[in-house]
């Protein structure tokens, strides 16, 4: 059985803050499979760094050269394979079993990236003296964090600041102006929407979720609030960090040209401006998801497929992308907004 103690013999496990690899562990996948399972193919990247357990795996570089990998081995104590290069190897298990671990890769890198970060900081640092640090894996694993580049990791978490909230307070109100956005650290949160009904609740917040960044993707007001359902600490990250740190490397922008191409080849145009101003000006085919309901709405969206959102000049789209990204969807923001593309396919 795989316990933190025993992580601490594996790389680069080794090299972390102790009171992290219990975080760690919760992230980790083991797995038993039989003689000629393949854990690594030439060719396929796999998401996942892969350890040995118990067994014997054969692995044949790209060139030719094969090497067996016996868990009795000091070799095992290291990765079967580097994630970046495992579409370079094949990795077949040759003993009659083998048991094994995984974690995501990207986390295991971006997490290399904290602990080093967070071993280098002074004693007072905002990063230190937590109760939990659940929140540096939430954050972690966000979609948006996961596109980024590990430069970005280490800024990312030297521009938070720490914020005191306590129960009932609003972080952030719907219709204002988006200035900064939150990782909560400790305590809980739900967001709010108003309807023709009234208030209503909408989702639930926890530690390492990432909210408010939606304002400052689009540039327009906020579309929910945030208030806090118990007392907590937030890491609050400024707007015009948050743009140079994520949106540039989240929200893809696609040309109208482009857009039309990836169309035709089966791509899906979705307009996220409200029904009314949808109701004025659209495009045949076109679908009408308005931006503040696309939560609500991703049932209607199909994953398999690239998807182009478009807005009157671009702000609303860009906002939709970036959740969509973070989604998991293969997305691109339309530049120029909807008269570009009009024009472009003279409709």
């Amino acid at each position: 059985m795989l316990t933190a103690e025993s992580l601490k013999e594996y790389y680069p496990f080794n090299t972390f803050e102790p009171k992290f690899l219990p975080l760690l562990l919760e992230e980790i996948k083991t797995f038993e499979v039989n003689k000629g399972t393949i854990l690594f193919r030439q060719g396929k990247h796999s998401k996942h760094t892969k350890y040995l357990l118990n067994g014997a795996v054969q692995i044949i570089q790209k060139d030719g050269r094969d090497k067996t990998v016996k868990s009795t081995s000091l070799q095992s104590k290291y990765p079967l394979s580097d994630a970046h290069k495992s579409n370079k190897v094949d990795a077949t298990v040759i003993s009659n079993t083998v048991q094994g671990f995984g974690i995501n890769s990207i986390l295991l890198d971006h997490f290399r990236v904290w602990n080093d970060l967070f071993l280098a900081s002074s004693k007072d640092s905002p990063l230190r003296g937590h109760d939990s640090y659940h929140w540096v894996i939430g954050l972690l694993k966000s979609r948006s964090v996961q596109m980024l580049p590990q430069g970005h990791i280490e800024q990312i978490f030297k521009e938070l600041t720490p914020d005191e909230v306590h129960h009932g307070d609003e972080v952030i109100s719907e219709g204002e102006a988006g200035k900064h956005c939150y990782v909560i650290a400790a305590g809980k949160a739900a967001v709010f929407k108003c309807k023709a009904e009234g208030e209503a609740k909408v989702a639930n917040l926890g530690p390492g979720d990432l909210f408010g960044e939606n304002a400052l993707v689009s540039n327009e007001p906020r579309t929910a609030s945030v208030r806090m359902t118990s007392d907590g600490l937030l890491m609050k990250l400024e707007g015009k960090r948050f743009s140079a740190l994520l949106k540039s490397h989240v929200v893809r922008w696609i040309t109208s040209q482009t857009a039309l191409q990836k169309i035709a080849s089966g791509g899906v145009l979705i307009d996220v401006r409200e029904e009314d101003e949808f109701a004025r000006q659209r495009i045949e085919g076109c679908v009408n998801v308005p931006s503040s309901d696309i939560r609500q709405r991703l049932k209607q969206l199909d994953p398999k497929k690239a998807i182009i959102t478009c807005s009157n000049q671009g702000g609303r789209s860009a906002s939709a992308a970036f959740l969509l990204a973070t989604l998991g969807f293969d997305v691109y923001a339309l530049q120029g907004g909807i008269n570009s593309l009009l024009k472009s396919a003279d409709l």
